[in-house]
C-alpha cells in the first residue's frame, strides 16, 4: 500500500468517524426531548460542514463514493429498523437523508477542481435550509402548498437571505471575480435556489438546490456585470408577468406558479427569448380558453401545482437544456457539427409545447362533462386553435433564430411543420394510453397522476419519433 493510499484512507476513516460522532450527539441529544426537526437538522448542519471541507481533506472521488455509499446504506438500514429516530423522527415523508450522500458525491466529482463552487453549494444547502426551516417553522404565518407538503413565505425569506450570504461571502473573499458581478450574481442564484427549494417534496431539495447551484454558477461566473444585469432583469419581468396571470386568471396555485417561473427562466436564459415566444403564447391560449370553458360550461376550479407543472415542462425543460448544452458545454465531432451550431432543438420544442397544450385542452373537456356534437367540436376546434396559437409562435421565434441550416425563410417552415406534427403524434399516442389503461373523465380536480405521465409519456414519445427524423434530415444520422 502506498503512502498516499494510506493517508487517503486515514483521512477517510476520520470524515466516517466525524459523522458516526454527529449522529451519536444526536441520539444524545434526542434524549433530552427536543423536536425531531431540531436534531435532524443539527445532523444537517454538522454533517453538512463536514462535507464542505471534502475537497481539502480527500483527493479522489472513489473515496467520497465509498463514504457515501456507507453512509447511505446506515440511514437506510436504521430506518427500515426503527433506529436513529434523531434524524428519522420526523412526521412528514422525506427522502432527504439519503439524497444527501448522493448529491456531496456529484458535487465532488463535478466541483473538486472548483472548491469554492463545491463550498458555495454545500453552504446554501446546509445553512440557508437550515435557516429556513427553523425560522419558518416558528414564525411562518403566510404558508402556501406544495403538493402533500406546506411552506411558509416567512422561511422562504430568510432562504433567500440566508442563500444569499452563503454564495456572495466565499465569491466575494475566495475569488476574483468582479465584486459588482458578485452581488449579481448571488442576487440571481439566491432567487433561483429559493424557488427551487420552494417546490421541491419529499427531501429532494437535498440534491436539486446544491446541484442546481453548482450549475448556474459555471453558467453565470463567466459573464460580466452587465449581461448577469440584464438576465436578472429578465428573470424579475418573468416573475411579474406570471404572477400577473397566475393571479388574473387563478389556474396556478403557488407551487404551480413558481414552477412555471424557474421553465421561462430556464428558456429564456438557455435559449434566449425567441424561446419564450411559444410557451407564452401556449399559457395564455390556456387561461384563456380555461376561463371561457368555466364560464361556458362550468368545468371545474382546479389549480395546478409543482407536479403537474412538472410533467408539462419536463419534456420541452429537456429539449433547451440539450440544446444549451450542445451549443456551449459539449466539443461534438464534425460530422455532428449541426448539434453545436444554431438551435437544432428548437423546432421539436415548439411542437412539445404545442403537443402539451393540445392534450391539457382535451383533457380540460373531459372534465367539463361535454357530450356528443359539442363535445366532438370542441375538442376538434382546441386542437386546431392549439396549433393556430402556437405554431405562429414558433414561425415568429424561427424568424429570430435563422440557426446554420439554410435560409430564414426555409427554417421558417421547418419549425412550423415539426410544430404541427408533434402535437399530431401526441394526441393519436394519448388516444392510445387512454384505451389501454382505461382513462375516462376522472374527477373534477386537476388530472390525476395517472393522465398527467399519460400526457408526458405521449408528448416524450412523439418527440422521440420526430427527432429521428429531424436529425436524418440533419445529417446527423
Amino acid at each position: 500500500m502506498t503512502p498516499e493510499l494510506t493517508t487517503e484512507l486515514l483521512r477517510a476513516a476520520a470524515v466516517g468517524a466525524a459523522f458516526l460522532a454527529i449522529f451519536g450527539l444526536a441520539e444524545l441529544w434526542r434524549g433530552f426531548g427536543p423536536p425531531p426537526e431540531w436534531t435532524r437538522k443539527f445532523v444537517h448542519v454538522a454533517g453538512g460542514l463536514v462535507a464542505a471541507s471534502l475537497p481539502w481533506v480527500l483527493d479522489h472521488h472513489w473515496t467520497v463514493l465509498g463514504l457515501g455509499l456507507a453512509l447511505g446504506g446506515l440511514l437506510w438500514w436504521t430506518r427500515r429498523m426503527g433506529w436513529l429516530q434523531s434524524v428519522h423522527g420526523v412526521e412528514r415523508t422525506t427522502e432527504g437523508g439519503l439524497h444527501f450522500p448522493l448529491a456531496i458525491y456529484l458535487l465532488f466529482l463535478l466541483a473538486a477542481h472548483e472548491p469554492v463552487f463545491y463550498l458555495v453549494s454545500v453552504l446554501v444547502l446546509v445553512v440557508a435550509d437550515t435557516a429556513a426551516a427553523i425560522l419558518g417553522s416558528a414564525y411562518g404565518r403566510a404558508t402556501y402548498e406544495v403538493e402533500e407538503d406546506r411552506r411558509s413565505l416567512e422561511g422562504s425569506t430568510v432562504f433567500f437571505l440566508m442563500a444569499f450570504l452563503s454564495i456572495h461571502l466565499p465569491l466575494l473573499l475566495l475569488t476574483e471575480l468582479d465584486r459588482g458581478a458578485v452581488v449579481l450574481i448571488s442576487v440571481q442564484l439566491a432567487l433561483l435556489v429559493t424557488f427551487f427549494e420552494a417546490i421541491s417534496v419529499r427531501g429532494i431539495d437535498n440534491l436539486v438546490v446544491p446541484l442546481g447551484t453548482l450549475y448556474l454558477l459555471v453558467k453565470l461566473t463567466p459573464q460580466d456585470a452587465a449581461a448577469i444585469g440584464a438576465q436578472l432583469a429578465a428573470q424579475l419581468v418573468i416573475i411579474a408577468v406570471i404572477a400577473l396571470v397566475a393571479w388574473r386568471f387563478r389556474f396556478l396555485r403557488m407551487s404551480g406558479a413558481l414552477a412555471l417561473m424557474l421553465f421561462m427562466y430556464g428558456a429564456w436564459s438557455l435559449g434566449g427569448p425567441a424561446w419564450v415566444v411559444a410557451p407564452v403564447v401556449a399559457m395564455l391560449a390556456f387561461a384563456g380558453f380555461r376561463g371561457w370553458l368555466q364560464d361556458t360550461a362550468a368545468a371545474p376550479d382546479a389549480r395546478y401545482q409543482v407536479l403537474a407543472l412538472f410533467h408539462v415542462a419536463i419534456v420541452a425543460g429537456l429539449l433547451f437544456i440539450a440544446n444549451n448544452t450542445f451549443r456551449t458545454l459539449v466539443q461534438v465531432p464534425e460530422r455532428w457539427a449541426a448539434l453545436g451550431d444554431g438551435d437544432p432543438f428548437y423546432p421539436l420544442y415548439v411542437g412539445a409545447v404545442a403537443a402539451h397544450l393540445a392534450l391539457l385542452g382535451w383533457v380540460l373537456m373531459d372534465r367539463a362533462a361535454l357530450a356528443g356534437w359539442k363535445r366532438r367540436r370542441l375538442v376538434g376546434g382546441a386542437f386546431v386553435g392549439t396549433l393556430l396559437v402556437v405554431v405562429p409562435a414558433g414561425i415568429l421565434a424561427g424568424v429570430l433564430l435563422p440557426g446554420a441550416e439554410g435560409a430564414r425563410g426555409a427554417q421558417v417552415w421547418i419549425h412550423a411543420g415539426v410544430g404541427s406534427v408533434i402535437p399530431l403524434v401526441s394526441v393519436a399516442l394519448f388516444a392510445g394510453f387512454r384505451r389501454w389503461l382505461g382513462m375516462g373523465p376522472h374527477g373534477t380536480g386537476a388530472p390525476g397522476l395517472q393522465v398527467l405521465r399519460a400526457q408526458t409519456a405521449s408528448v416524450g414519445m412523439a418527440t422521440l419519433l420526430v427527432l429521428g427524423v429531424h436529425f436524418w434530415r440533419l445529417g446527423l444520422l
